[in-house]
């Protein structure tokens, strides 16, 4: 008998150690994100995420609660978009892809197993993320004030600092931010915090402005309005003063700052041209497997060379045709289930505001959704991650037992 409970004590500790460590890498993962320069530094915890998330789903595969539906599906999608390397024409070994398509599955599942373990998990990714982004957005908006000769782009764009250097990446990652901001706003009770995620957004949001970006707008409004109605159900008015308010604020800001020529005239950059090509593509090669995940994505327009099909719904339709982009979309309308039938309210609030950010950012730009960590980790595979709790279910976490 005393065997028996010394392997108990044993095993409860081990299981508590890898908690703790998936949850702390969970939060490494997404904050250093913004405050990296490269990615290799970023990977890492992904890695010891990996490593830790694999022997607790074993260990406690019966008793952890998630949704196994959702999770099998974006299993079956991420294994899918793996197996067609074998197909590309580029000769690359699949282990490099199964290999990211492990740590984006596992990143998935440590976040609805991190939640229920620990009740500040949620809150504290949240805000240490939204900390990095301010220090990101301050410093490069600093930057490209201060230090005129920091400017390396042709335009006056903002050049953020990190992986965020490209204007687009940085739209959207500051999108992200101001995403988790919001959602603080509507939960928070204090005055003082309340003021310091509006501070917060309203930096993000001028941050946004000075990349002269334009997705990142209807995505905040598809977030915003989703987040509106979530938060106020019942009450009518109040739902349609805020959404009729966001959506109006961001248009007048979009109008404002951006100019009607770049607002208009620009706003699509081509993107009907390029949809239009890699579409062709696959139907012309193989519109039921696509092309496959390592094939080349570049198409040359008159006024520059594209480097992928810029949507990544198009992207999963020219790599995995339409078998791929069906499993995306089983996947994708999955997570709205589970979001929608969830019983914890602060998940599904922030879980559905993302996937709608997500989803809106990702249709207008994107490439393979199975990579080593960037931006669509967030966009895509976080609120995935977060709908993976599970629909109906409620539960205020524990600490350490």
């Amino acid at each position: 008998m005393c065997h028996k409970v010394r392997q108990n004590l044993i095993r409860q500790q081990i299981t508590n150690s890898l908690y703790y460590l998936v949850a702390v890498c969970a939060m490494l993962t997404c904050t250093t994100y913004f405050l990296l320069e490269n990615g290799s530094g970023n990977s890492f915890p992904t890695y010891l995420l990996g490593l830790g998330t694999i022997p607790l789903i074993t260990l406690q595969f019966r008793t952890l609660q998630f949704d196994r539906v959702l999770a099998g599906l974006a299993a079956l999608f991420l294994g899918y978009m793996t197996l067609s390397v074998l197909w590309s024409s580029n000769n690359e070994p699949v282990v490099k892809t199964l290999t990211e398509a492990l740590l984006v599955l596992t990143f998935c599942l440590a976040i609805p197993a991190s939640i229920e373990r620990f009740h500040w998990f949620l809150n504290a990714l949240v805000v240490l993320v939204i900390l990095s982004a301010v220090v990101n957005s301050g410093y490069s908006i600093y930057l490209h004030y201060a230090l005129p000769d920091y400017q390396p782009l042709p335009e006056p764009r903002l050049y953020a600092l990190g992986r965020l250097s490209n204007p687009v990446i940085g739209a959207l990652s500051y999108g992200f931010a101001t995403v988790l901001a919001a959602y603080m706003f509507l939960n928070e009770t204090r005055r003082l915090a309340r003021a310091g995620y509006l501070a917060a957004t309203l930096l993000f949001l001028f941050a946004i402005v000075l990349t002269g970006s334009r997705g990142a707008y209807l995505a905040l409004a598809a977030a915003m309005s989703v987040g509106v109605l979530l938060q106020y159900p019942g009450n009518r008015k109040l739902q349609v003063t805020g959404v009729a308010g966001t959506l109006l604020a961001l248009s007048a800001g979009a109008y404002f700052f951006l100019g009607p020529e770049a607002l208009f005239s620009r706003a699509l950059s081509f993107r009907p041209e390029i949809w239009s090509e890699f579409i062709s593509r696959t139907i012309t090669s193989n519109v039921w497997v696509g092309m496959g995940m390592t094939t080349d994505s570049e198409f040359q327009l008159p006024e520059l060379l594209i480097q992928h099909p810029h949507s990544a719904f198009i992207a999963t339709f020219y790599y995995g045709g339409l078998i791929g982009l069906a499993l995306y979309l089983g996947l994708v309308l999955r997570a709205i289930q589970s979001l929608g039938g969830m019983g914890q309210h602060n998940v599904r609030l922030l879980g559905s505001m993302l996937l709608a950010f997500g989803l809106t950012a990702t249709a207008l730009d994107g490439n393979e959704l199975i990579s080593k960590v960037n931006y669509l980790w967030f966009l895509v595979w976080l609120p995935v991650g977060l709908a993976m709790i599970g629909a109906k279910r409620e539960f205020s976490g524990s600490t350490t037992t």
